[in-house]
């Protein structure tokens, strides 16, 4: 592991998982080693196959400025609260079937939403966000110094 993080590189591997072979990447992570999972080269479709999947929906530019100002936005952005909704109503739906709730049913899907006001709705929320959390550094620079000043100093 340590060599890994001096040298910057990753290992590869190959691993059974569920009674298939698979291709690894290992990589030094927080202090521990991360197995993360590749495709195989024949797993991994030409982009060609799918253009006809695609539809040609044109992006007018204040659709695209509005998502490169989320995407600048969303830089650093802490998304350990964000959570796997899906897997979270299936182990509900699972306890409620193993508990004898026969009146248990599956979680209906969302309604559809206006991806134009969710964008918006986003750059609007990163904004504000990271507002507040220029604000809070600014408050706690001006408290150490105003503490430094009064030799009140904990640092």
């Amino acid at each position: 592991m340590e060599v890994l993080s001096r040298t910057n590189l990753v290992a590869m591997a190959k691993v059974a998982i569920r009674s298939r072979e698979r291709q690894a990447v290992v990589r030094p992570y927080a202090g521990m080693l991360l197995l993360q999972t590749l495709r195989w080269r024949d797993e991994i479709r030409d982009p060609g196959d799918l253009a006809h999947l695609v539809p040609a929906v044109p992006l007018s530019d204040r659709e695209r400025r509005l998502a490169e100002v989320l995407v600048r936005e969303m830089i650093g952005v802490d998304d350990s609260v964000d959570h796997d909704r899906y897997a979270h109503a299936l182990e509900q739906l699972v306890d409620a079937v193993v508990a004898g709730d026969e009146s248990a049913e599956p979680p209906q899907p969302e309604p559809a939403v206006d991806l134009m006001t969710a964008l918006q709705q986003s750059v609007e929320e990163a904004r504000f966000f990271r507002l507040r959390q220029q604000q809070c550094g600014r408050a706690a620079v001006t408290l150490l110094q105003k503490e430094s000043k009064s030799g009140k100093a904990s640092v």
